[in-house]
């Protein structure tokens, strides 16, 4: 099959571009600049059939590019995952972040329909889209109403129901994952497991005091391996049913207190916390925990313990750190 990856060099695009090209699938896609060709050269290393060189650097915003790349690559299977995807960088910027994250997605969502009308797109969401869930909603199923509590979570959402209005009136056969919080090696220190990783590799190297810096050790979320949850997008691609959504989680509550325990219990050294005021989020939904038994009865199911999952990434920047101590 020839996949067509937005965002292949992001931390999540890699994963699946790497789990696609071991399955025996062509794969190309998109980039929003130079900066991820030495990842995608890796990626070649380990799979020569992968042409770095036909992944084409656009900014999914801009629509007439977007068409060019789709009706180039003439695609069987679609999954767009480029996007503003860290709730912080969406603040400083909200109308960069609608830009690219809903109507980026229905520039891609149509120009895969003109080039390409039989090939299902599977649009990449979040579960930041519930928002606001109280204890009795819980867990969160795919009827959970949307009512989303940042401005990362309302473009989700938005490019959520622009995908179903794609399949309602033109029957575009787009498929709506909502992915709740995963971790694993390459994600950047912006989100919370690999921040403490990193900070815990720093400490190991002597480059840092051993105090982690942490916020609330309270919340709970639902933590998936990454490599678990791209397995989920190549799976859904082939089996889900057009216009639906499909929650893609463990459906186990994990609270960052824990995380940080485990991580600490792989340390080499003793490490104490610390919280820091600025790392508190205002008006926090205390906990979240999804069902994915709408995947799991198409045959997909987490399989990486999380306890696991932290153990690779700790791993993965201790090498990054012994690399280049500035990362």
């Amino acid at each position: 099959m020839r996949c067509f990856v937005t965002g292949i060099g992001g931390f999540v695009g890699l994963h699946l571009a790497e789990t696609l090209l071991a399955a025996g699938h062509d794969v190309t896609g998109t980039v929003a600049g130079s900066a991820d060709r030495a990842a995608l050269a890796a990626l070649a290393a380990r799979h020569p059939r992968f042409e770095p060189a036909g992944v084409v650097v656009l900014d999914v915003a801009d629509r007439v590019a977007v068409e060019r790349a789709l009706a180039a690559a003439t695609p069987e299977r679609v999954f767009h995952l480029a996007a503003i995807s860290f709730a912080g960088d969406a603040d400083v910027d909200p109308a960069r972040t609608l830009a690219v994250n809903v109507l980026g997605t229905v520039h891609v969502i149509d120009a895969a329909c003109t080039a390409a009308p039989r090939a299902p797109v599977v649009i990449a969401g979040s579960s930041e889209a519930y928002g606001a869930i109280a204890p009795q909603e819980l867990p969160i199923v795919e009827t959970t109403p949307l009512r989303p509590v940042n401005l990362y979570g309302v473009s989700k959402a938005a490019a959520d129901l622009a995908a179903f209005e794609r399949w309602w009136t033109r029957e575009c056969p787009v498929v709506r994952v909502r992915a709740f919080n995963h971790t694993g090696p390459g994600q950047r220190p912006s989100f919370v497991c690999s921040d403490f990783a990193r900070q815990i590799a720093r400490i190991e190297a002597g480059l840092a005091p051993p105090m982690l810096r942490v916020g609330n050790l309270q919340a709970a979320r639902d933590f998936s391996d990454v490599r678990d949850v791209v397995r989920g997008y190549a799976l859904l691609a082939e089996r889900a049913t057009p216009g639906e959504a499909y929650n893609l989680c463990a459906g186990v509550a994990t609270s960052i207190g824990t995380i940080v325990e485990w991580l600490r219990a792989e340390s080499r050294v003793t490490i104490e916390c610390h919280e820091e005021h600025g790392r508190l989020r205002p008006n926090e939904v205390p906990t979240v925990v999804g069902s994915a038994a709408r995947a799991s009865a198409l045959g997909w199911s987490p399989t990486i313990p999380l306890r696991q999952t932290l153990r690779d990434l700790l791993q993965y920047w201790r090498d990054r750190v012994a690399a280049d101590p500035q990362a």
